[in-house]
């Protein structure tokens, strides 16, 4: 099996968290108002200046729209952060697939769950012999295809956000982090958005830099893969371990990794190899 660092699905369950909480901060928020209103209506029933019949009437009117508009703005609201919430869990529950998956890939594959950057979250990332992978989960329903300018498509309509350059964009950054903590080595990295529940119809080189492929094809795209450059064992220990230290800058990062006191993995004796594929 291989050597898995990291809990899958830990960012995407904070952010539901986060969700949650703004679901129940705003249902307060409503109760809060619509009880003051109301108290308001029943103050003017037992009001000790005269108001005339017509003044009351239209200020409860003024008041029962106004609990109205407070209900309608709420409901919308609550509705739309329980919809945000909803695809959160499911996504958490694709990356947890997808790690299961690769941690039953041969021992010599390095896997990170989960790993947070100042660019961004990145569901896996994935080291071994066959190269270094950068992996998004997606879990959308239906068939996703290309819209002929390197962008996806979910059943044959446009996204709500440019997935392929966002993700590239998070790779590139992050990209001069890890050259800094694998000296010696400039390592390529192999982008793919897994799909765990769709119809993969984008056609290799498609979507960019970027490869779609469904989950039960991932064994083959990284374990079976025999186009890529190989890497020797130090060459993935080291980049397994710059990864890792960026890993442990988050603060929330927890890795079923060795204790403190276990050995550091070694450093690679790459004399300045550059790493392509």
């Amino acid at each position: 099996m291989a050597k898995v660092l990291g809990e899958s699905g830990r960012y995407v369950s904070r952010e539901a968290v986060k969700k949650v909480r703004k679901i129940w901060m705003l249902e307060s928020i409503s109760i809060a108002l619509t009880s003051a209103i109301w108290g308001l209506l029943i103050g003017l029933q037992f009001r000790i200046v005269r108001i005339t019949p017509m003044t009351t009437s239209l200020t409860s009117l003024l008041l029962g729209l106004a609990v109205w508009l407070i209900w309608k703005w709420s409901s919308r609201k609550l509705d739309v952060l329980e919809q945000e919430r909803m695809q959160m869990r499911k996504g958490a529950a694709g990356e947890s697939l997808v790690a299961i998956i690769l941690g039953d890939f041969p021992e010599e594959f390095r896997v990170i769950n989960d790993l947070t950057t100042p660019f961004g979250n990145l569901d896996h990332v994935v080291v071994g012999p066959t190269g270094a992978f950068i992996i998004d989960t997606k879990n959308w329903r239906g068939v996703v295809s290309a819209d002929g300018r390197g962008e996806l498509l979910c059943n044959g309509r446009t996204t709500d956000k440019p997935f392929v350059r966002q993700f590239v964009g998070r790779i590139m950054g992050m990209k001069d982090r890890v050259k800094a903590l694998a000296p010696g080595l400039d390592p390529f990295f192999q982008a793919l958005f897994v799909f765990t529940s769709a119809r993969v119809d984008a056609r290799w080189g498609t979507t960019g830099n970027v490869n779609c492929i469904r989950d039960d094809q991932l064994f083959d795209h990284i374990v079976e893969n025999r186009r890529s450059q190989r890497l020797t064992k130090e060459e993935v220990d080291t980049i397994a371990q710059a990864f890792l230290g960026l890993a442990h800058m988050d603060a929330h990062f927890t890795a079923s990794a060795p204790p403190p006191n276990a050995p550091r993995l070694p450093a690679a004796n790459t004399q300045g190899r550059k790493i392509a594929t």
